[in-house]
């Protein structure tokens, strides 16, 4: 089994979850798209999502160098537009990652999305096959690994979301507190 086969499953289970908000919720992928200077239609939107999906399920299905190559060729794409997106409206505009009102787009994102692409992508030198095979090589039926890289997914979740969010509002000048309602 590759030594990365964990990280190439958490960034595509992260993908196809990004791709299925897409698809279902297109609405704030449409707006980032626009913001970022993009052609933006709920079409563009869904189909964006549909791919991320395809991509994900190949990835943890099938496996392989395609499989996987495409997993880090996503992830380069996502730091390109969010450099761009961060750029065009000076970090004011959510990523639309996961389809629905999200994070604002910053350093961050280009920074988990191209290490991301790095890793996903040194990986595909000995790519993983499928999921399941992976996991059957694994002590203990698989269980722990399956465990900890639904974990990893989750973490790169919050990197993506809830950490934008808490380092936004960590910036913001705090209220005025002898100030009357």
């Amino acid at each position: 089994m590759s030594p990365l086969a964990g990280l190439v499953y958490a960034a595509a289970l992260l993908l196809g979850a990004a791709g299925v908000g897409k698809a279902l919720r297109p609405g704030a992928t449409r707006i980032a798209l626009r913001s970022a200077g993009l052609p933006a239609t709920v079409v563009i939107a869904r189909g964006l999502g549909i791919v991320e999906v395809l991509i994900a399920v190949a990835a943890l299905v099938v496996g392989g160098a395609v499989a996987t190559a495409l997993v880090a060729v996503s992830y380069l794409g996502f730091a390109w537009f969010a450099r761009r997106l961060d750029t065009k409206t000076r970090g004011s505009a959510p990523c639309g990652c996961f389809g629905a009102s999200s994070a604002p787009v910053g350093t961050l994102h280009v920074v988990v999305n191209l290490l991301l692409a790095v890793g996903v992508g040194i990986a595909a030198v000995d790519a993983p096959g499928a999921i399941w095979d992976a996991a059957g090589d694994t002590p203990w039926a698989g269980v722990p690994f399956v465990g900890l890289t639904l974990l990893l997914t989750w973490m790169l979740y919050v990197a993506l979301t809830a950490l934008p969010e808490a380092l936004a509002a960590a910036k913001a000048p705090a209220p005025n507190a002898g100030a009357a309602s």
